[in-house]
């Protein structure tokens, strides 16, 4: 997994937020399925600096706002839609195109049988006819 992403995992928990070779990479948010949340920046799988609401003293100078990890996560996930919205149009494409080039196809094949027929009809009419 390699970017933006939502992970379910079998015990209901849910992962959203940014992917690095298999791992949580960056800034996202681990949901419980109890509706619990742990949101920040994560580092190699491990959420190393964890989200703080509170906006007028951070815990650090490295803190991340809450707000900016839910704001991360919701364009992240407005880019996928968009990603996989191209993604549908260009499979629409793809078989439009697909079947003009049967349609095509069907009608070469139509058109050579057309004229391999007329010209099976006139050679039958000058075949001489023999004189008894």
């Amino acid at each position: 997994m390699h970017g933006f992403g939502l992970y379910s995992f079998a015990n209901g928990h849910r992962y959203e937020g940014a992917w690095h070779e298999g791992r949580r990479q960056g800034l996202g948010m681990y949901t419980f399925r109890n509706g619990e949340t742990q949101a920040g920046h994560w580092q190699n799988g491990i959420l190393d600096i964890p989200s703080t609401q509170n906006t007028t003293h951070p815990v650090s100078p490295v803190a991340v706002n809450h707000s900016k990890v839910l704001n991360a996560v919701q364009e992240a996930r407005r880019a996928a839609d968009k990603a996989y919205d191209v993604a549908k149009v260009d499979e629409r494409v793809n078989r439009a195109v697909a079947a003009a080039n049967r349609a095509a196809n069907a009608a070469r094949v139509a058109a050579v049988k057309a004229v391999q027929k007329q010209m099976h009809h006139n050679s039958n009419n000058n075949v001489p006819i023999p004189i008894v």
